[in-house]
């Protein structure tokens, strides 16, 4: 498998989202997106789903990468996340159409709801994963406000139909948690993790832009 550079983190997903936010941090990223069955098991608990989702993304991608790299050289963490809302003790994932995404918010407006994330990161032979809830609570919606968003398409691809950084934001009227978690990814958390690794030998100094001396 090419190599992209000197990445400091092999993410395994597809999600905009989530690559912007480690961005953010500076750190140069790898992006190989992992195939999981994403499908929920009968009873299954939403923190036992995204926990397992998230690990079996991070154990494709990083298995993946052991196999091509025949000359044992060192190799940048993994990193497999998965995020859901969950109402009622109901799982919510991603809207499959304008229907189902207006259902969800009818079904979330005027209510609390829990985003809850796993996480997954595996560096050499060490390992970490955790599971991170932010508790959100949402104002009562007009049927026109939820006509609008969903013609908008701004809840496609977003867990329970909506988007906290963007129009939706308007929506949210307390969240308790990290925020970021909402958006797709506990940064704080996750990076904390990378640290306690040593998974992130440039940061700080290197993402941020910081040269020795300086």
């Amino acid at each position: 498998m090419a190599r992209q550079g000197d990445p400091d983190l092999v993410l395994a997903s597809a999600s905009p989202r989530r690559r912007e936010l480690l961005e953010r941090l500076g750190l140069v990223l790898e992006i190989i997106p992992a195939d999981a069955d994403e499908t929920t098991q009968p009873g299954e608990l939403a923190t036992d789903y995204v926990r397992r989702v998230a690990m079996a993304k991070c154990d494709t991608v990083f298995a993946s990468l052991a196999a091509a790299n025949a000359a044992g050289d060192p190799a940048p963490a993994v990193l497999g996340a998965d995020t859901t809302v969950v109402v009622d003790e109901t799982i919510l994932g991603k809207p499959a159409d304008e229907q189902e995404a207006r259902a969800m918010l009818a079904r979330l407006a005027g209510r609390r709801h829990e985003v809850i994330t796993g996480t997954s990161v595996r560096f050499g032979a060490r390992h970490i994963e955790r599971v991170v809830t932010t508790l959100v609570a949402m104002r009562a919606l007009q049927p026109a406000e939820v006509d609008a968003y969903v013609a908008c398409g701004e809840w496609r691809g977003k867990a329970g139909g909506y988007a906290v950084q963007g129009i939706a934001a308007a929506f949210v009227t307390d969240l308790r948690g990290s925020v970021t978690n909402v958006i797709g990814l506990p940064v704080a958390e996750v990076l904390a993790d990378l640290l306690a690794l040593g998974a992130l030998p440039r940061y700080p100094a290197a993402a941020f832009g910081v040269r020795p001396g300086e």
